[in-house]
């Protein structure tokens, strides 16, 4: 065979294996080399062809899987148990070192016997009216959860069952859930929870429990206020992150041997994130000496024993002072954050700070304030703004984040000057005050009977205001010019050499006689008594213009968010920094 033809071959078997690999299913393209053999493990119920790959230097698992395409697979929580189930020495995907070799799965084949499995769930899933016979909870989602981890860690669901059916159920209860692998922090979601009989029947009712759950109004987006203390301090805990357990039974082993057996609708447990496990005694019906062997025993564990005079606001306060966090403040008690030219003054009903300012920054600071009416929630553009400083806004009943902050709409609320004037800043507050005037006018100050003596003036804006002339000097008059224009009844106000643009704005506004406040600016992120408010303190001028709209005028560079708070209350921006030469 001659070499130009040898070469012909090769280009066309090759392009055949192209096109052939390229026409292939979404889900079944792999990403295999064409001088490497792609391997196949069975495992139980499927068939995984994967690669061998040795660990280099700066690898981690999530950059291997997002080369490969893997990330956004539908089945990546299934290709991430199988690289559990491949790798057994791998007990850490976060801890890979150089030289390690690992298997990463590229592609699952379900066998006939796992699809044989599925009957009994896609009936069930058939009749959805079978679902109100499935106990299920509401939870929200916290920093570095996945529903595999959810599912596990609450309710040890099978691996196996759960990508044959646990998954369909959570999409069953979650309409909106449109991807189970993409949910985010705060997200609230309907689980299904998990017994060994869900997998042949539907799960009857408990007699309490989620029944009693406040639940969600999809339509305003905010928790519905809970009737007894038990669901309030529930929906409460949870929006704060925290795991709050009133489901099935909570066993407590005694290092002397034996247990205690706890029913969890009867005693909530509330595993919080700092480590603390809270035993929520909501009847005040545990023994002091059951409270002894409990917290003798276990260090971490505490109960909290609540009576039927106990408020939301009491039992809250007991909750967390048993939780020894770094710091609590009540109302009237204020924690301070600067951003530049911002002082931000945060209360609440409680803000919660878990420990020493640069120890446990990883922590966020939550403010919880309870709501008596919509109207006292937090603006929806302060809870963002604080979120950037590590603080956490818990409002409850609680009102999801619907207006956001959209792009532009800050400098939509801005007065910014023409441009390629003389006198900018003068000539927009004239604007600003609806006052007509012109620029650079020549003024007769004195003409005498003959053709003796005229003398004029050019006055850098002109105008007349309550029937009386009025110039603004700019450039510079000589006294004597001055003087003549005011034996002529002229109103004068020169602001040469005037280097601060905020005197200049002051002395602007008295000539136009606008009143104005100069000073310290209180700015309030809500409707609620300033005691367990959140404050900003901006320095600047605030006034009305002609049309009686609110104006504020300040030097001070203001971040978006703090731009768009102003708007909300009313107040247009005129950034005075625009002036500065």
């Amino acid at each position: 065979m001659s070499k130009p033809f040898f070469f012909i071959f090769f280009i066309l078997s090759f392009s055949f294996l192209f096109s052939t690999v390229a026409r292939s299913t979404e889900k079944d393209t792999l990403s295999i080399s064409l001088v490497q053999k792609a391997n196949v493990k069975k495992l139980e119920d499927r068939e995984v062809v994967y690669e061998r790959y040795t660990i280099k230097k700066g690898d981690h698992i999530w950059k291997l899987l997002r080369q490969r395409g893997l990330l956004q697979r539908p089945d990546f929580h299934e290709l991430l148990s199988s690289i559990k189930s491949m790798n057994k020495p791998l007990t850490n995907l976060d801890l890979i070192h150089p030289g390690q070799t690992i298997l990463i799965p590229v592609n699952i084949k379900p066998t006939k016997k796992s699809k044989d499995k599925k009957d009994h769930l896609n009936k069930l899933m058939a009749d959805s009216s079978l679902l109100k016979d499935i106990h299920f909870e509401v939870y929200r989602v916290k920093q570095g959860d996945n529903l595999t981890i959810i599912a596990k860690d609450r309710y040890n669901v099978p691996g196996k069952f759960f990508y044959s059916g646990y998954l369909n159920l959570v999409q069953k209860f979650n309409p909106s859930l449109t991807n189970p692998n993409l949910i985010y922090p705060d997200q609230v979601i309907r689980l299904p929870v998990y017994t060994p009989q869900m997998v042949r029947m539907p799960i009857k009712s408990y007699e309490k429990g989620p029944a009693s759950l406040s639940g969600i109004d999809q339509e305003k987006g905010y928790f519905l206020k809970s009737d007894s203390l038990r669901d309030k301090l529930k929906d409460i805990f949870q929006l704060m992150g925290e795991d709050w357990i009133d489901v099935g039974e909570y066993f407590i082993p005694l290092k002397s041997g034996g247990q205690i057996n706890l029913k969890a609708d009867s005693f909530p447990i509330l595993n919080m994130s700092r480590g603390m496990r809270l035993i929520i005694d909501i009847k005040n019906e545990l023994s002091k000496d059951v409270v002894t062997l409990v917290e003798s025993e276990w260090e971490g564990y505490k109960i909290i024993h609540l009576t039927d005079k106990d408020t939301i606001f009491t039992s809250i306060d007991r909750i967390l002072e048993a939780c020894e966090f770094h710091k609590i403040l009540r109302p009237g008690e204020e924690l301070e954050i600067r951003d530049d030219d911002i002082l931000i003054s945060v209360s609440g009903d409680w803000v919660i700070v878990p420990g020493e300012e640069g120890k446990d920054v990883s922590e966020e600071i939550r403010v919880l304030a309870i709501l008596n009416s919509e109207s006292e929630r937090t603006l929806d553009v302060v809870r963002t703004y604080l979120q950037k400083f590590g603080v956490k806004i818990i409002d409850y009943p609680y009102f999801s984040d619907k207006e956001g902050i959209k792009a532009g709409s800050c400098a939509d609320e801005k007065i910014v000057a023409q441009e390629n004037i003389d006198f900018p800043l003068p000539s927009l507050l004239l604007k600003i005050a609806g006052q007509p005037f012109s620029t650079k006018t020549k003024i007769p100050i004195y003409q005498g009977e003959g053709a003796g003596l005229n003398i004029t003036a050019e006055a850098d804006l002109f105008f007349n205001r309550n029937k009386r002339d009025c110039v603004i000097d700019i450039l510079g008059l000589s006294s004597p010019i001055k003087s003549l224009l005011e034996k002529h009844q002229f109103l004068v106000l020169s602001i040469k050499g005037e280097d601060e643009l905020f005197n200049t704005v002051e002395r602007i506004l008295s000539f136009l006689d606008i009143p104005f406040q100069s000073s310290l600016h209180n700015f309030f992120g809500s409707a609620r008594d300033e005691l367990k408010n959140i404050k900003f303190t901006i320095q600047g001028i605030s006034f009305k213009d002609h049309k009686g709209k609110d104006i504020f005028a300040t030097d001070k560079s203001l971040p978006e968010e703090a731009c768009f708070l102003l708007n909300q209350k009313g107040y247009t921006i005129l950034d005075l920094r625009q002036f500065e030469e």
